[in-house]
């Protein structure tokens, strides 16, 4: 799939302080929808789409997700239906849920409902943990108080953050990162609990477990926020990766400059690449950042594919794959909101911006959109907020105003893959002669085709001299 970009225009657009929207009408952006609320799933006859939740992948790029039919049941989505229905349950009762989860490669799947009634975590192989019952892994008389944000890598190992009480009580007085190799209550392990020590330091009471983890898809490579016992809150985040310290708050970033601050989201691949989000304690119309392997890469105040992140700039969401390539999300000035996508070590250079409000979605391929972006839906609160895959595609949660219709929830996916290169009309890594012929094959009215590279709905000599001034190896 090729996205249409007209950036000149939008850059130029921002420059002279024009507003997001009247840049971003602009572009009209080829997606694939998944889903979206209102539309009857497959599986599902006579009932519609009443919520969706952010979408999570598994290494073969398939997106998974939680969502809600108009009676109120709860289903698991997975590529390209509904693989599992909170009714299946029965006689326990599933309710409710969260929106994090996870999917491997094999169709298995976690996530977190109301189970009878209390909250715990659940797989495709059935119940796995439940609050109010003995806590696995801690001394008898060691009660679970709640389960949360719950994940699932490609191999179906699974994990998930706990709250435990020491003489059974209902309220946390701690909290645990469990694991499960294979989604079942057998395999259950701590992963890291509150009152371990790592470098000297316990893992703080009762909140020490942040929220804020994940595992690459191999499971072989961890990355977590803990909060650390240090007498302070000035200084008592930090970022853990396979057993010891990436960054602290309150000392130095690497150049010594300026010292971290807050410590947000978090990704990790199979390689033990990492990335994490945050603020410096300098100027705060610089301080926010994306950090790369424990290096500030992109910060507040930088320009990106053009778009400048102005002091009010703020990050949503972050997301890493094993290509090292890193998608994420900032708002900007005028309550716009873009998605980036660039190759990990060099973030700040290499970024190009994907998608942001305003833009039209052609779900279609005729080249019209079909829908407008009014918002993001990503957020770190519940897991990255979105999800890139080793393909390039980038699954996101959105609100979309379709042509004609009313606004609504959707899944869409994006292709980061053939933003680099979009003069490689037959995609073999290089632009050449090949491309050039089916410029000339194609030439005349082609909307939507993957030789119209301008975007403007037909094939003419501007899109001639695209191949020409980009001959060569595709970058």
């Amino acid at each position: 799939m090729n996205t249409i970009h007209n950036k000149t225009v939008s850059a130029a657009l921002f420059a002279l302080g024009l507003s997001a929207a009247s840049a971003s009408a602009r572009d009209i952006v080829s997606a694939d929808l998944i889903l979206m609320e209102g539309q009857e799933p497959p599986g599902a006859p006579g009932r519609l789409v009443d919520s969706l939740n952010t979408p999570f992948t598994n290494s073969l790029g398939q997106v998974g997700f939680v969502g809600a039919l108009d009676d109120g049941e709860r289903f698991i989505w997975l590529e390209t239906g509904i693989i599992f229905f909170d009714s299946e349950a029965l006689p326990i009762e599933l309710s409710g849920s969260e929106g994090t989860m996870g999917v491997s490669d094999a169709g298995g799947f976690i996530y977190s409902p109301s189970i009878d009634g209390d909250d715990g975590v659940w797989t495709d192989q059935g119940l796995l943990a439940v609050e109010n019952t003995q806590a696995p892994g801690f001394p008898e008389g060691t009660t679970s108080t709640f389960h949360s944000r719950p994940r699932m890598v490609a191999s179906g190992y699974a994990a998930w953050i706990a709250g435990f009480n020491e003489t059974g009580g209902s309220s946390t007085e701690g909290r645990m990162l469990y694991s499960s190799t294979d989604g079942t209550p057998d395999t259950i392990t701590v992963v890291l609990r509150s009152d371990d020590i790592i470098e000297g330091l316990a893992v703080a009471r009762p909140d020490g477990i942040d929220f804020d983890f994940d595992f690459s898809d191999d499971a072989t490579h961890h990355i977590s926020v803990l909060i650390m016992e240090t007498g302070s809150t000035a200084d008592d985040l930090h970022v853990y990766v396979d057993g010891s310290f990436v960054a602290r708050e309150s000392h130095p970033i690497p150049d010594g400059t300026e010292n971290w601050a807050g410590l947000d989201s978090v990704g990790i691949n199979n390689a033990g690449n990492y990335v994490f989000t945050g603020d410096t304690d300098g100027d705060s119309a610089t301080d926010e950042f994306v950090a790369y392997n424990g290096d500030i890469v992109v910060r507040e105040g930088d320009t990106l594919d053009g778009v400048p992140l102005l002091s009010s700039a703020s990050l949503r969401a972050v997301s890493i794959n094993n290509l090292e390539q890193v998608a994420h999300i900032w708002g900007i000035s005028g309550g716009n909101e873009i998605l980036f996508v660039g190759d990990g070590p060099d973030l700040g250079a290499s970024s190009v911006a994907l998608l942001q409000i305003g833009d039209l979605l052609d779900f279609d391929g005729d080249g019209v959109g079909d829908a407008e972006v009014t918002d993001f839906n990503a957020s770190a609160s519940i897991g990255p907020g979105l999800d890139l895959a080793d393909d390039g595609d980038v699954s996101i949660e959105l609100d979309v105003l379709p042509v004609g219709g009313e606004e609504v929830e959707a899944i869409v996916r994006l292709n980061f893959a053939g933003e680099e290169c979009p003069a490689d009309i037959n995609d073999d890594g290089v632009i050449d002669v090949l491309d050039l012929l089916a410029i000339l094959n194609a030439w005349g009215d082609c909307p939507g085709c993957p030789e119209d590279i301008t975007g403007d709905g037909v094939v003419d000599v501007l899109d001639l001299l695209e191949v020409l001034a980009a001959w060569g190896p595709c970058p």
